[in-house]
């Protein structure tokens, strides 16, 4: 049995640790792989965060999570809105909050989410080929980009399809 199928479904975690009401203040939205269908050996649970205050985030989080396994947190400057990641391990699954002053369903995260399970339920045949490609250690986006033949940045050609209707994504679709 490999680690996926050993682990709990995300969403037992996510209820057995009470995040969503731990999260609560901080307008939690969970994306990433699990709730997509999509995940592989080693994905994590993803749940985008919302604070004005990126600090205060940091010591909320530090003491209702800092007992576990793992926990670290740390500032993230380097993108377009500073970012506060806190990760840690509890019941066999690595765990990530990502927080941003920004809203949460404006963040770069929760966008690509809400496009891609868009995109899987459009088109149901992308998803053992998105696990696929993902197996071979590609990450989420660029193999979407990849099996849609996306050009340039893959995080933001990703971004590019939102505004699109589902018939102009119809016809963006390749035969698979």
């Amino acid at each position: 049995m490999s680690q996926l199928e050993s682990r709990p479904n995300y969403q037992q975690v996510i209820d057995q640790l009470d995040l969503i009401a731990a999260l609560a203040d901080f307008d939690p939205v969970v994306i990433g792989t699990p709730p997509l269908g999509i995940a592989v050996e080693g994905s994590d649970i993803d749940i985008a965060c919302s604070e004005s205050d990126l600090g205060v985030f940091a010591e909320i989080i530090q003491a209702k999570f800092g007992r576990h396994h793992a926990f670290e947190i740390r500032d993230i400057q380097h993108l377009s809105e500073p970012a506060c990641v806190a990760k840690f391990h509890a019941l066999a699954w690595d765990i990530e909050l990502f927080c941003q002053t920004m809203p949460t369903r404006e963040q770069w995260g929760a966008r690509h989410f809400y496009i891609e399970r868009r995109l899987l339920k459009l088109f149901p045949a992308l998803k053992s080929k998105v696990i696929a490609l993902k197996q071979e250690g590609i990450k989420t986006e660029p193999a979407f980009a990849q099996l849609l033949d996306l050009k340039g940045d893959p995080y933001e050609a990703m971004l590019e399809l939102e505004p699109l209707s589902d018939e102009a994504l119809t016809k963006l679709m390749p035969e698979l």
